[in-house]
């Protein structure tokens, strides 16, 4: 089979791979159809270290992804050849003591589609994983919906960890990631909703998505523009960009005794926080990894029309495109949102 094989930093190469093969009776063999690029595997593009750890090449990335049921074990139920399905890309132990308190995303021995060193992604013809990492596609949802549900669903579990319901919050970095938390933000009932990028067409895709005002840090005061129409702070700030700028302005903005969120991945191990803001406020600080168990949430929101999430994948691409997508995606340009690796269905 193909895949798209990172090389090293700003080198991909369309490689012939050996083709995955059922070796667990709970495990569904999958076929690629569409397949996002997250910002994650665009840091894998862009650097060989992320947050301290070192990336191993040659790695097949990519864990966003919709597939078609190619293949089942004979312990699986649920699910037959030819169900379309939206992917859970973590594969947790469910017997650590974090798996035990419901906290499969910290799973003391998780392996996660498309990281590398763990298990191979799905930038790639086809795919093994658990039938329980799969959430069936209704007819209705086009594969690049399917898709889109996993980013989705970091979006609905930074926001259940922040708590609420939020009146309102400020999304500071509005990738697809970022817009997620919007568009999902307001299908909770938030209508004092601020956000930041330092893209132009991100920033009107912010107001398209439901901000109520949105700004350029790199052009304008988004600090004295979100208090200047939110004098007390917003209840919580959602940090998407990993910018230790963006988090500064975080702290500045929330209102004391508010939630300073961090989903984004900054590249670098340490940054710096602004203790003294952050202290008097009584700011909690709450770090987001990934998600949890919220992928069929997120793809019951996109099939019900409560969350509309198909105009976020602005470019779509063939498996021999993968380089100009990655390339594309990474540099933000011709406004891109989500860059998408589309097979024929």
């Amino acid at each position: 089979m193909k895949a798209a094989v990172l090389t090293g930093v700003g080198a991909v190469e369309i490689r012939e791979v050996p083709a995955p093969e059922i070796k667990s009776k709970t495990d569904v063999l999958l076929r690629t159809i569409a397949s996002g690029l997250c910002g994650s595997d665009l840091h894998y593009f862009v650097s060989d270290s992320v947050g301290g750890e070192r990336i191993k090449y040659p790695a097949i990335v990519g864990h966003e992804a919709a597939a078609v049921v190619e293949a089942v074990g004979p312990a699986v139920r649920g699910l037959k050849p030819g169900d379309r399905v939206a992917v859970e890309p973590a594969i947790s132990c469910g017997t650590c003591d974090q798996c035990r308190a419901g906290r499969f995303n910290t799973c003391r021995r998780i392996g996660f589609l498309g990281h590398p060193g763990e298990k191979d992604g799905c930038l790639a013809d086809s795919f093994v994983m658990p039938g329980r990492n799969c959430i069936r596609l209704s007819r209705r949802l086009t594969a690049a919906e399917g898709m889109l549900a996993e980013p989705l669903s970091i979006a609905l579990h930074a926001l259940r960890l922040a708590g609420g319901p939020l009146r309102s919050l400020a999304v500071l970095g509005t990738g697809p990631i970022g817009l997620s938390l919007i568009l999902a933000a307001r299908a909770a009932g938030a209508r004092k909703i601020y956000a930041t990028d330092k893209v132009a067409g991100r920033v009107e895709a912010a107001r398209r998505a439901g901000a109520r005002w949105a700004g350029n840090p790199e052009t304008e005061d988004v600090v004295g523009g979100i208090l200047g129409r939110e004098p007390l702070g917003p209840e919580a700030v959602f940090d998407c960009s990993g910018d230790p700028e963006a988090i500064d302005q975080a702290a500045d903005l929330v209102r004391p005794g508010g939630v300073v969120a961090l989903v984004g991945i900054p590249l670098a191990e340490r940054i710096p926080l602004r203790f003294r803001i952050l202290r008097r406020k009584e700011v909690r600080l709450q770090h987001v990894r990934r998600q949890n168990q919220c992928l069929a949430r997120a793809v019951r929101a996109i099939a019900q029309k409560k969350i509309d999430v198909a105009w976020l994948a602005t470019h779509t691409f063939t498996l021999e495109e993968a380089g100009r997508a990655f390339a594309l995606a990474s540099s933000r340009a011709d406004g891109v949102l989500k860059a998408v690796i589309a097979w024929g269905q």
